[in-house]
């Protein structure tokens, strides 16, 4: 008999008003195929916003089935359930809803100074994440390290962290060209990371 699913969550981190910085929330909306039809600019949602409602989810599971949603048979595995979660730029307020789901692995979506070209994407364990720590905390209300340590005292996952090199960041900025073509790589990269 087979065991229960593994559980998967990927966090898109950043800010929508800052340049290449909303390229974490921007990949949770190309997951959940929201396209680059983007929502405001509020930091707070990545999906489309349901029929009949005044406010946007903020985050979106992908545990229909393959036959209900398109987006979770591209994503989906029989052996994993995927949680995506738009966490804007004070991902420390989701650590109780992420820990509440049990979760084995965890990937987060984040632009950071890791010495790269413009657009190169590269992922990161523990030891490089504590690292990185001095590129992963310009544009966050609290320092990413300091949300991945709480992950880590309230679930036993896996964490890692998908890092995107911005080119820019200033404020009142779109994302810049060579990131914008690196999104079909990062969202294909991530599908693969669910499978695996």
């Amino acid at each position: 008999m087979a065991g229960a699913p593994r559980q998967l969550v990927i966090l898109g981190v950043g800010n929508r008003l800052r340049g290449d910085d909303a390229v974490g929330c921007i990949v949770c909306d190309e997951l959940l195929g929201a396209g680059h039809d983007r929502p405001p600019r509020d930091g707070f949602w990545s999906c489309p916003k349901p029929e009949g409602t005044n406010s946007p989810p903020r985050h979106q599971d992908t545990k229909a089935s393959p036959a209900e949603s398109p987006q979770a048979a591209n994503l989906h595995s029989p052996i994993a359930s995927l949680f995506i979660l738009d966490c804007g730029n004070t991902p420390e307020n989701y650590v109780q809803p992420i820990a509440d789901r049990k979760p084995d692995r965890i990937l987060i979506v984040d632009c950071c100074d890791f010495g790269g070209e413009a657009g190169e994407f590269r992922i990161f364990g523990r030891p490089e994440i504590d690292q990185l720590s001095y590129g992963l905390m310009s544009t966050h209300t609290l320092p990413l390290t300091l949300t991945i340590e709480m992950l880590s005292l309230q679930t036993t996952a896996d964490i890692e962290l998908l890092g995107i090199q911005p080119q820019q960041i200033e404020f009142n900025t779109d994302l810049s060209p060579v990131v914008r073509a690196a999104l079909p790589g990062l969202v294909q990269f991530i599908r693969d990371w669910a499978r695996a």
